[in-house]
C-alpha cells in the first residue's frame, strides 16, 4: 500500500493568539518568514504525500486558497528581479500536490469532527496521514514519514508520540501500552503518580478510513465535540506508537511559538550569528 493523502485541520479560530488572529489566521503566522502551514505542506511533500485536504473555516478559506495558488504576476516580477527562488518552496508544492478544501460542520466539532469533514475524499480501504498545525517538528527524516513507514510495514493505525518531562505530564494525553509499541489506551491529563507512561500524543497520525464510520458512534462532548482518541480506541484495531525523532515545538502556545522561531533562526545561516549575539546580550 502507498499512503498518498493527508488531512490538515485548520478550522480553529486561534483565540490564544488574539488579537493578531482577528485578521491573520493562526496557520499563517510565520516561523521566520515561512507560515506554519507551508512548513506542514513541505513535511507532506517530503513524506511522499500527493494530496492534502485542508479542513477550513469561513474565516480562512480564501486566505489559504490564495496562498496555495500560483501568482503569475508575482512570479514574473521576481523573475525579472532575479529573485524567483524566493517562491521555490511554495511553487513546488503547488505543482506537485493536489490540494482540497472542505468545511467543518459546526454540529460535528472537535478533532475527530474535523477529520470527519473530509470523509468523502477517501476510499473504503485506505490509509491516510493526519497533521495538526499546533505541532511542529524539525527533523532530518520527516515526522509524518516516520509514521507512514510504520503503517506501511504493519498495515495498522499509527500515533506519533514524544517523551515529556515528568512535571508536564498533567498537560497532555498520555499513552498506555499493552505490550511493545501497541497502544492500549490514552489517558487525558493524568496525575503524575497515575500516569501510565511519559509518552504524549504529538499531533501526527496515520489512520485507516474505517475511522470515519465510527466518529458519530462515539460520545459527543461539550459543544458537539468528538475527540480523535475516543474514536481511535473504539475501532478495536491495532494502534502502534512511534516515538518521533526530531525537535518538537508546541506552536499553539506563545512560548512554543517563540522557541520555534529562535530555533529556526539559529539554523538559518543568514541570521544565526547576529541572533546568537542578540541572545547573548539579552542573557547578560
Amino acid at each position: 500500500m502507498k499512503i498518498k493523502k493527508c488531512i490538515i485541520p485548520i478550522a480553529g479560530k486561534g483565540t490564544r493568539f488574539l488579537p493578531i488572529t482577528k485578521t491573520v489566521s493562526k496557520e499563517m503566522l510565520p516561523i521566520i518568514n515561512e507560515p506554519t502551514i507551508l512548513l506542514l505542506a513541505k513535511e507532506c511533500l517530503l513524506s511522499g504525500i500527493e494530496e492534502i485536504i485542508f479542513v477550513v473555516g469561513n474565516h480562512n478559506y480564501e486566505l489559504v486558497k490564495n496562498f496555495f495558488s500560483e501568482n503569475s504576476e508575482l512570479n514574473e516580477f521576481l523573475k525579472n528581479d532575479s529573485k524567483k527562488e524566493l517562491l521555490n518552496d511554495i511553487n513546488e508544492i503547488i505543482s506537485k500536490i493536489m490540494i482540497h478544501y472542505v468545511f467543518q460542520d459546526e454540529n460535528i466539532r472537535g478533532t475527530a469532527g474535523a477529520l470527519y469533514a473530509a470523509k468523502d475524499l477517501f476510499e473504503e480501504d485506505e490509509y491516510f496521514g493526519v497533521m495538526f498545525g499546533d505541532d511542529l517538528f524539525y527533523s532530518n527524516y520527516p515526522a509524518l514519514k516516520q509514521l507512514i513507514d510504520e503503517a506501511e510495514k504493519n498495515h495498522c493505525n499509527v500515533a506519533g508520540v514524544g517523551e515529556v518531562e515528568k512535571e508536564l505530564i498533567p498537560n497532555y494525553g498520555i499513552i498506555k501500552f499493552s505490550h511493545d509499541n501497541i497502544v492500549d489506551g490514552i489517558v487525558e491529563k493524568p496525575a503524575i503518580e497515575e500516569s501510565p507512561s511519559n509518552l504524549a500524543i504529538r499531533g501526527r497520525y496515520v489512520l485507516h478510513s474505517t475511522f470515519f464510520a465510527n466518529v458519530l458512534k462515539n460520545e459527543k462532548h461539550n459543544n458537539n465535540e468528538y475527540f480523535l482518541p475516543d474514536v481511535l480506541l473504539s475501532l478495536n484495531e491495532e494502534i502502534r506508537a512511534v516515538n518521533i525523532k526530531g525537535d518538537y515545538f508546541d506552536i499553539g502556545s506563545h512560548l512554543g511559538f517563540i522557541e520555534a522561531n529562535v530555533f529556526y533562526g539559529l539554523k538559518d545561516n543568514k541570521i544565526n550569528e547576529e541572533l546568537k549575539k542578540f541572545i547573548s546580550k539579552v542573557g547578560e
